[in-house]
């Protein structure tokens, strides 16, 4: 990226900065005089305003097309964001002098101390080029807390404005004065996604002021002093909104191992944690050590141990067969003593067709030609999906797993790690993880390796040797554990996963695949004779 272009990018912003700021400061001497002929000579900036944000824009996005680094690139987006708030911030002005003119009469306007929002909005815009162009973590965590402050004071005049309204006041007045306040209310929120565009760039990963605050709780580092700022890389995504990072501290060496940061529901990571606690009293080397846990009403956030190494959705589709056959040998063996040890001689219900009925909705709203009627050709009948998840669902319910043991919950490709220097295998997002019936790992596992949407000959047959391996070892560990209904409730958990994998794909031909073989399943297992029985061919797995 050319230095004078980022130069004359950071010199547009700065003049953006000034002219906001002018803006600002005419729309509070509009309010403190009374004066609306001021308008129209303060409203002109307005289109300089647009003017610097449309060049800012085109500047940034030329600039990133060259940039050569992920700190130039979040640097010009945060420059960016910020710009866009700029303009908004002007635009809450602008419509600030047209309501002047509807306030009757005008001296309603001097008779109100504006004085908090200005002293508090001037101080933060004043923020913005020192907290951005220095890298001032503390400044931009004061812009951001501005809004609150503004919050404030928004919410007393408007308490006041309602006791107005009900003893009688001038409805049309009070009414005008809301509707300035609410414009002065919502260049705080303009300032707190400024605020958060330039912690952004500092830290290298967009955040918002609640998992910042979360981050500084769970590493009990003041981040804010500016003294510790880390740095936060995106690690992975879930589709429940979690985030999750991995940060390193400021001079960190190479011998400084990174912690992973996770901040969301708190009902999630809540279960995950009491479920990695119980997986330290089974196998304790297969979880991650939890550092810190911090409870945030609705949201939590945990800090857990780095783990070194791949997932084995990395090695399945970039490592050699060896590896693959290394990893896959690590994983069933593992699960052999996991399930051997944690055994419970007692039954237990997968309820796999009730889990597929509670999710059909979602999965018809994104496929809605995945639901069709009950049909009939002549002599034969086809039942509708889901005629079929109920006839199936008294099936599952009539062959409950005859002990349980302590599943993963969640077991994708990608929530298995392998550390081969370390010659360790770890399991991680174990929010589901309880003692239950194995067959619902095993169909997760299967159907996560199918459903990989890679479809390069080499590749896809290491897919299917995987999944055929993985699928054998299961049937030969149900066979010594004395377990005859297995067969069956596989097939059902096979079904359930393929089917709700669809609300996730949007790739109409690819969904119809996964969800053809759901319905293949559910036919064999309600027209089996003996589901006890029941052969799930290999060719199922197989394009």
């Amino acid at each position: 990226m050319a230095t004078r272009g980022l130069a004359g990018l950071e010199e547009n912003l700065r003049f953006l900065i000034l002219e906001v700021r002018k803006l600002v400061v005419e729309t509070r001497g509009l309010l403190a005089n009374a004066e609306p002929t001021v308008a129209p000579g303060s409203l002109a900036k307005d289109d300089y305003i647009d003017n610097l944000r449309s060049i800012i824009h085109s500047k940034s996005f030329d600039l990133a097309r060259t940039a050569s680094t992920k700190s130039d690139r979040d640097r010009l987006q945060s420059i960016d964001r910020i710009a866009t708030e700029l303009e908004r911030i002007a635009d809450f002005c602008e419509h600030i002098f047209d309501q002047v003119h509807y306030v009757d009469p005008l001296s309603t306007l001097a008779e109100t101390d504006f004085g908090p929002y200005f002293e508090d909005i001037l101080r933060a815009v004043d923020d913005i080029e020192p907290a951005l162009f220095k890298r001032d973590i503390k400044k931009a965590l004061d812009i951001c807390r501005t809004e609150d402050s503004i919050d404030r004071t928004y919410l007393q005049f408007f308490r006041d404005s309602i006791r107005q309204l009900e003893s009688g006041g001038r409805a049309g007045t009070i009414v005008t004065m809301i509707f300035i306040h609410r414009y002065l209310e919502r260049v705080g929120d303009s300032l707190l996604n400024i605020g958060e565009a330039v912690m952004s760039s500092i830290l290298g990963e967009r955040i918002k002021i609640g998992s910042f605050r979360a981050l500084e709780e769970t590493t009990e580092d003041s981040i804010a002093s500016g003294d510790i700022v880390p740095s936060l890389e995106a690690v992975g995504e879930t589709k429940s909104g979690h985030r999750i990072s991995r940060v390193r501290r400021s001079g960190a060496t190479r011998d400084d191992k990174p912690v992973i940061f996770k901040e969301g529901r708190r009902q999630k990571l809540v279960e995950e944690r009491e479920a990695i606690m119980r997986w330290q009293t089974i196998a304790p080397d297969l979880v991650p050590e939890i550092y810190a846990f911090h409870d945030h009403e609705e949201h939590a956030s945990i800090l857990f141990e780095y783990i070194e190494g791949r997932t084995f959705e990395q090695i399945l589709l970039n490592g050699t067969m060896p590896e693959l056959g290394e990893a896959l040998s690590r994983i069933t063996s593992t699960l052999d003593g996991v399930w051997t040890s944690t055994r419970k001689d007692e039954a237990v219900a997968g309820k796999f067709a009730a889990q597929l009925a509670s999710r059909l909705p979602a999965v018809f709203g994104v496929h809605p030609e995945f639901r069709t009627p009950h049909q009939k050709i002549g002599g034969v009948e086809a039942a509708s999906f889901e005629e079929l998840v109920a006839r199936a669902r008294v099936i599952d319910e009539a062959h409950p797993a005859p002990f349980s043991v302590q599943i993963h919950g969640d077991f994708n490709v990608d929530n298995i790690i392998i550390d081969e220097a370390g010659g360790r295998l770890h399991f991680i997002d174990l929010h589901r993880s309880r003692p239950m019936d194995y067959a619902q790992d095993v169909s997760v596992f299967l159907v996560s390796n199918y459903r990989l949407r890679v479809f390069d000959a080499q590749v896809r047959a290491r897919i299917t040797w995987a999944i055929e391996s993985f699928h054998a070892f299961a049937l030969d560990w149900a066979e010594r554990a004395g377990d005859p209904s297995y067969r069956v409730r596989l097939a059902l958990g096979l079904a359930r996963s393929f089917a709700t994998s669809t609300r996730f794909i949007l790739d109409r031909a690819f969904a119809k695949r996964l969800f053809m073989r759901a319905r293949y399943l559910l036919e064999r297992v309600v027209n089996c004779r003996d589901p006890m029985k029941l052969v799930i061919p290999v060719e199922l797995f197989r394009d």
